[in-house]
C-alpha cells in the first residue's frame, strides 16, 4: 500500500529533510505554525528512511542540480551494476554470506559511477550505478566499452558464489 501524505507533510519532508531548513523557516514555507508539524518528523520516519539514500547521494555529489531532477534519474534507474549486473539483493546475500565480505566495509551498496570520469555528476546521462568492486577497479583508466569485458569477467564470480550460498 502506498503512504499518502497531504501536500503540508510533502512540503514538510521537502524543506526540513531534503533541503535542511530549520523549523522556524519550514513553518513560514509551508504557512503553518510549528506545534501543527511537531509531531510530523516522527510520523513520516518511514518515508525519511526511504529517501536518505537519495538525499545523501544527491547532496554528495550531485548538489548542483535540482534535487527533484535527481531523484526522477535515481528512481528510473535499474538498481544493478552496470558493468556486471549484480544487484542490491544479491549483495545482501554475499554480505550475509561474509559479514567481512571488504576490509573497509564498502560495498553494501550501489555507488554512483560516472562513464566518462571527467565529466560532472551533474550529467545526469553520464552516471550509472556500479557494485563497488567495478567502481574501484575501473578508476578513471578504462573506458565503459573496455571495462564492460571486466565486468563480464566479474559478473562470473559473482555468479559462482551466489550459487553456492
Amino acid at each position: 500500500m502506498e503512504n499518502v501524505f497531504s501536500e503540508k507533510q510533502r512540503l514538510f519532508l521537502r524543506y526540513a529533510f531534503i533541503e535542511r531548513k530549520r523549523y522556524d523557516e519550514v513553518a513560514l514555507l509551508i504557512q503553518l505554525p510549528r506545534n501543527e508539524f511537531k509531531g510530523w518528523w516522527e510520523d513520516l520516519k518511514e518515508e525519511r528512511e526511504r529517501l536518505k539514500p537519495i538525499r545523501d547521494l544527491w547532496i554528495k555529489k550531485c548538489g548542483d542540480i535540482s534535487y527533484d531532477e535527481f531523484e526522477a534519474a535515481y528512481l528510473n534507474t535499474i538498481p544493478q551494476c552496470h558493468y556486471c549486473g549484480i544487484t542490491t539483493e544479491q549483495i545482501e546475500l554475499l554480505w550475509q554470506k561474509d559479514p567481512e565480505l571488504t576490509k573497509r566495509g564498502r560495498g553494501r551498496k550501489l555507488e554512483l559511477e560516472r562513464l566518462a570520469p571527467n565529466e560532472e555528476y551533474s550529467n545526469l546521462s553520464n552516471l550509472v550505478f556500479s557494485c563497488y568492486w567495478c567502481n574501484n577497479a575501473k578508476t578513471d583508466t578504462f573506458t565503459e566499452e573496455e571495462f564492460m569485458k571486466v565486468g563480464e569477467v566479474i559478473k562470473g564470480i559473482w555468479e559462482e558464489r551466489l550459487e553456492k550460498l
